[in-house]
């Protein structure tokens, strides 16, 4: 039998146990209703306040059956209730015992510092793109929502270098910081660049003198949701069209379209092509918006005679399915290995 099956049954037996009681008495003695509850509520709880009443043979031996039927119904339901509290603690040792073995596995994953109303929308955007990732947050109650969605989450200070460790920035691919204060925000980029020289940090800034502070600190990109937002609503008004688009390819499902940056590696076919002569647009429906060389600036709405090559960034923008084609092929190797594009 289920546990939660036993603990109701349990207390449905003693709900029956206090109703019969008191028709008992009120039967058998002729008691009011409360005078019968009263006498079985205390008989049961064994208290010993003396009879309500004086009782007839009957109603003694009729308290006799309730005292022994009682007290076995009210032991089974505690035994149930500490074996429920049991096995719940025991599944949630093991279930953080798993998460921490979980994380100490980690690598070239992703790190959020701080789940609050930006970090939320983060997460959503990481897990549409399936990638490694795990959050710090020191608000307990949150951490604990995050985990019952089957989200890896440390519960700490993301400023501690204990906690920032535990976490695996070492072996990270990128943190993100969207904590609240800006100069939490700021000593956690200084703490994690310390940690891991080579990490991409972006870092949230609620004041624009924030973001000379964070990128001194070592972040390589800042992001304001404030200028972002009014940006947005200047051009929802200025060029509504415009925003339109933005907002179709970067934060709806209903249309299937997204950007993506593809790296180029040593041994893809599109390595030496003219972008003309790559097939991207005629057999992957996709177009690159951008291309970041290896050495140079970026190269907006490149023309068909730009040539790809190995170590180039390419900004595309198509159809999911042609996207996850384009970087397979992008980032094939001999021998059948792929590397990710995040590296």
């Amino acid at each position: 039998m289920l546990l939660r099956n036993r603990f109701f049954y349990s207390l449905a037996a003693v709900v029956s146990i206090i109703i019969a009681g008191t028709l008992g008495y009120h039967l058998l003695e002729g008691w009011s209703l409360f005078d019968g509850l009263y006498m079985t509520v205390i008989t049961l709880a064994t208290i010993g306040y003396g009879e309500t009443h004086p009782l007839t043979a009957a109603g003694r031996a009729f308290t006799i059956i309730l005292i022994v039927v009682g007290v076995a119904v009210f032991g089974f339901l505690i035994s149930s209730l500490t074996q429920a509290l049991i096995e719940t603690e025991i599944a949630s040792a093991l279930g953080r015992r798993k998460l921490f073995k979980d994380i100490s596995q980690l690598k070239n994953h992703f790190i959020l510092c701080g789940a609050g109303r930006v970090g939320l929308r983060v997460i959503d955007e990481l897990k549409k793109k399936h990638v490694d990732f795990v959050v710090i947050e020191r608000d307990e109650t949150v951490a604990e929502r995050l985990l019952t969605k089957g989200i890896m989450v440390l519960l700490g200070d993301a400023t501690d270098e204990t906690v920032l460790e535990g976490a695996q920035v070492r072996k990270a691919h990128a943190l993100i910081t969207a904590a609240s204060s800006d100069a939490e925000n700021v000593y956690i980029v200084l703490t994690a660049r310390g940690m891991n020289p080579d990490l991409y940090i972006v870092a949230r800034a609620n004041d624009i003198p924030a973001e000379r502070q964070l990128l001194r600190a070592g972040a390589n990109k800042v992001v304001s949701p404030v200028l972002i937002g009014s940006h947005r609503m200047a051009q929802a008004v200025l060029s509504p069209a415009v925003a339109d688009f933005i907002e179709l390819t970067t934060m709806t499902e209903t249309l299937d379209l997204n950007f993506e940056q593809i790296h180029i590696g040593e041994d893809s076919p599109l390595h030496g092509k003219k972008l003309k002569d790559s097939g991207i647009r005629s057999e992957h429906n996709a177009m690159i918006v951008a291309i970041t060389p290896n050495v140079g600036p970026m190269i907006f709405n490149p023309d068909g005679e730009q040539l790809l090559q190995a170590g180039d960034l390419l900004i595309a923008i198509g159809t999911r399915a042609g996207l996850a084609k384009l970087t397979e092929i992008a980032n094939y190797r001999r021998g059948g290995e792929m590397k990710s594009s995040n590296s």
